[in-house]
């Protein structure tokens, strides 16, 4: 179906001063803040988990040493999915557009192929709790008893509060602590240190007061706030749906979101290949997007 005089008459009317066209003012793109971005060449790309080397024990004169040995995890496969969209236009309807608005289709093209990139990207934790969407360990991304797979006694851990919670300061104090104990497969404290604040637009004021207000939110005694000191940094995401939703996460090489990119974002015109003298523009891209690993990721999917 082509775009024609008589689905554009406001465009190639004499009777209008100015045609206002719908504009997205972030042109620059939030996943890639956020996901781990891996240009690919090949038809799947396949990840997999190895644990480390516990604790040292103490070695007795004359005994022989204790032995220990990493052990293999789960893998993650990701395969890529083509988007695309095409939009025609009659010669005539382009010719006569007195607005210049059709010419600017490869851009609208490009807007939305980043929309959709962004959209896609951003259901991962608009889906962090819906039991449909499981990572490579079996369990959503934010859940109490992700697996472990070393030796120590310890065999899961939690990278979500037990019951959901709204952002506030006693939440995020107690995720900030909560991500810096969480052990690894041999039971040690991973240490990780959250640099990014996730959330929804709807959440943009309490970001401001826990992250910028040097005493702490909600209270009049003036206590320090000492949220300000770890120097989180926000991110407030238009394409997250859940308002209430929130994450910490590390940087970018402590965790393990990716998205594969086997094509980017690809813009092409071209005549019709009939005799129409249509005009034919063109977006395509291929990626897959989720996580090998949930660790370095700790949220709420709000009270």
């Amino acid at each position: 179906m082509a775009v024609n005089k008589s689905s554009i008459a406001y465009l190639i009317s004499k009777d209008y001063d100015k045609i206002f066209l719908d504009n997205f003012q972030a042109e620059e793109t939030v996943f890639d803040k956020i996901f781990n971005v891996v240009n690919s060449q090949d038809a799947y790309n396949r990840f997999a988990g190895f644990t480390g080397i516990g604790l040292i024990p103490k070695k007795e004169e004359g005994v022989n040493a204790n032995f220990d040995e990493p052990k293999q995890k789960y893998s993650k496969t990701f395969t890529p999915v083509t988007y695309s969209l095409g939009v025609r236009i009659t010669k005539e309807a382009f010719d006569d557009d007195k607005s210049g608005h059709l010419r600017k289709i490869p851009a609208m093209l490009a807007s939305s192929a980043r929309a959709t990139l962004e959209t896609y990207c951003a259901q991962i934790f608009d889906r962090s709790q819906n039991s449909s969407y499981l990572g490579a360990d079996g369990k959503v991304l934010c859940a109490t008893d992700h697996p472990l797979y070393g030796s120590s006694s310890t065999t899961s851990f939690s990278n979500r509060p037990t019951n959901n919670v709204d952002l506030s300061v006693s939440a995020l104090e107690a995720a900030i602590a909560a991500m810096r104990t969480t052990p690894n497969d041999q039971g040690i404290p991973t240490a990780l240190r959250p640099k990014y604040l996730l959330v929804h637009p709807s959440n943009w004021a309490t970001v401001i007061q826990l992250l910028k207000n040097p005493e702490k939110a909600g209270t009049a005694n003036r206590d320090i706030n000492a949220i300000k000191e770890v120097g989180l940094v926000p991110i407030i995401w238009d394409y997250l749906t859940d308002t209430d939703q929130w994450y910490i996460l590390t940087e970018k090489q402590y965790h393990q979101l990716m998205a594969i990119m086997r094509e980017k974002i690809n813009t092409k015109s071209y005549e019709a290949p009939d005799n129409t003298d249509d005009a034919i523009y063109r977006v395509r891209f291929r990626f897959a997007v989720g996580w090998v690993s949930p660790l370095g990721v700790y949220g709420s999917i709000g009270a």
